[in-house]
């Protein structure tokens, strides 16, 4: 996505080892007593992804941790991470079946092999086998309020988004408030929880909290961004998904603003038709280049980043927080 490509696998080298013990979590904590349950679960955890949350999660202690923080053991930073996976795991077999998706990460989403009932279900698990962890590990009244509160606001953002669906008119503001909700919260819960994990210094906690929080509004920017421009392979769906599904995303509001007024006109009803040719694609392709919308967005998803940067002086250099700089980076220039 920018000239300078910045390797997730070299921000995360520094928490390689921890992430092969969370890799083991995921599939021992999801386990259960039926062989045809756990085919359906280890295909949501073995489909794989970035695990961008524990990375962030694991690295947010390592930031603020001179010594850990006494209410926590490492392996209670270790079952953290599990859960705030298996919480965006669950989340995104749900949103397959709200998407009628049939492609995640490149392999058959849950409800495309087994249908909505069995995806709904397998969602649900994944949910209560993160309770149990919590429930399990007696975690402090800070750790369990983070994750809930993170969980309510996901569900608050999807409930909002679903019933803005096919609303041509919602704001840039709005839009962004929504997909805080969706995405951003559990992306601040992960930091919020490993810096937690790692001191008891709040102005450092709140660092943490304050980088999340600008980092999550320019990873969905991003993400909104790649739906138009990726390659399918690399993404590992069908582009374009989000606008033929009427979904209005930060690109496309963006055009919105900039467009002229025959521009703007067809785009709505482009948005509003029924059935989305090759030629309607092929359309809005072109008027994201006449308005310059890949850099433009691309530009507003760096200030957010550099905002991410910026809340992090406050912490003492080290590998970790250095990681966490190049993260905000990765961020920006990923393609997928």
């Amino acid at each position: 996505m920018s000239e300078s490509k910045v390797s997730l696998s070299g921000i995360c080298s520094i928490v390689s080892k921890d992430l092969e013990e969370i890799e083991a979590k995921l599939l021992e904590k999801t386990a259960s007593n039926f062989h045809i349950m756990d085919e359906a679960v280890q295909h949501v955890i073995e489909s794989g992804g970035k695990r961008i949350r524990p990375i962030l999660l694991l690295l947010s202690n390592r930031a603020c941790n001179s010594k850990l923080n006494p209410q926590y053991l490492p392996d209670d930073v270790y079952e953290l991470a599990v859960a705030v996976e298996l919480i965006h795991a669950a989340s995104l077999v749900h949103d397959d079946v709200v998407d009628e998706a049939c492609l995640r990460r490149g392999r058959e989403s849950v409800n495309k092999k087994w249908g909505n009932k069995i995806a709904v279900l397998i969602g649900d698990y994944l949910h209560t086998k993160v309770f149990s962890i919590l429930a399990t590990r007696k975690f402090n009244d800070a750790a369990m309020s983070i994750i809930s509160e993170a969980i309510q606001a996901m569900c608050e953002g999807e409930i909002i988004h679903a019933f803005r669906k096919n609303d041509f008119e919602i704001s840039k503001d709005d839009y962004l408030e929504i997909v805080d909700f969706k995405t951003g919260k559990l992306m601040t819960a992960s930091c919020t929880i490993g810096a937690h994990t790692g001191t008891n210094d709040q102005i450092l906690i709140d660092a943490i909290t304050e980088y999340a929080k600008n980092l999550g509004i320019a990873f969905q920017i991003v993400d909104d961004l790649l739906d138009f421009v990726a390659n399918e392979d690399v993404l590992g769906k069908q582009p374009f998904n989000d606008f033929r599904e009427g979904k209005l995303t930060f690109p496309i509001i963006y055009t919105r603003e900039q467009c002229n007024r025959y521009d703007r006109a067809k785009l709505e009803r482009t948005f509003y038709a029924e059935f989305h040719t090759e030629e309607n694609i092929a359309w809005i392709s072109a008027l994201l280049s006449k308005y310059n919308t890949k850099q433009s967005c691309l530009k507003v998803a760096q200030t957010y980043a550099d905002k991410a940067k910026a809340a992090l002086k406050i912490l003492h250099d080290s590998p970790a927080r250095n990681a966490l700089l190049r993260m905000a980076d990765y961020i920006v220039s990923r393609e997928s």
